[in-house]
């Protein structure tokens, strides 16, 4: 591959440990940008852009590939509005909540990469997810679940809240938070819930709950099959504490 091309789009997206939806992630189709005087990259498998601009790639050991910002406006073509937010909430978080790594991206810098792309198709659709995009979330499905609350009329959760035992060790990171009410939401999928991790759960919801803690567990069906019921589980454990929900 000559100098004046680079991995870009979802083929970016994968090195970078970007969340993807399955069909994309698996879409055997390389993506290749180069500038304007480089030539459209053309081979078997391989999809080429003239989408480079002004922009620089990174090095990442021996590839050179769209910086993660710039992945992140590639993709509004492949992924839907919140597909985008959970890559966005990906990219400005990673997973330093727990280790202290930085994530590969701030909210600022993603925020000037919208801004620098302009007037381009896809704009609209990158500042409507850029709006929705929040440091904290280190999932997809928490991304979901964020958003299905709030577009519901409750209010913004705190993402992966710290709670500390008496002695300052800290106790649990709290997916889904609402402090102020002591109302804890922990996104659980079908493969947690039959890992040993779900006893390990157990014995931290007990200890959350001997803080005062009320603790909501939630899934991806609750979601997709049961939304009234559980946004009113939701709402009766917020008014149960005292919020105006």
């Amino acid at each position: 591959m000559p100098q004046t091309q680079f991995f870009s789009h979802s083929t970016a997206a994968l090195f970078y440990g970007i969340p993807l939806p399955r069909a994309v992630e698996r879409a055997q189709t390389i993506h290749v940008s180069a500038r304007p005087a480089g030539g459209l990259p053309r081979a078997q498998g391989v999809r080429g852009h003239h989408e480079a601009w002004d922009r620089e790639p990174v090095r990442r050991g021996e590839l050179f590939l769209s910086s993660p910002v710039d992945t992140w406006c590639e993709l509004w073509r492949e992924l839907s509005i919140e597909e985008l937010v959970a890559a966005g909430d990906y990219l400005v978080t990673g997973d330093e909540p727990y280790s202290g790594n930085p994530p590969l991206a701030t909210l600022d810098e993603l925020k000037n990469a919208v801004y620098s792309y302009g007037s381009r198709r896809g704009v609209r659709k990158l500042r409507e997810a850029l709006a929705l995009v929040r440091y904290g979330s280190m999932s997809p499905m928490e991304t979901t679940t964020r958003l299905f609350l709030v577009a519901h009329g409750l209010p913004e959760p705190e993402l992966n809240h710290p709670v500390f035992d008496d002695d300052g060790a800290l106790l649990a990171l709290i997916d889904l938070a609402y402090p102020e009410y002591k109302v804890a939401i922990e996104y659980q999928s079908g493969l947690h819930m039959a890992s040993p991790q779900h006893r390990n759960d157990i014995a931290r919801r007990e200890r959350l709950e001997d803080r005062g803690w009320t603790v909501i567990y939630i899934s991806i069906d609750d979601i997709r099959h049961r939304p009234h019921e559980t946004l009113a589980r939701v709402r009766a454990r917020l008014r149960a504490r005292g919020a105006l929900v």
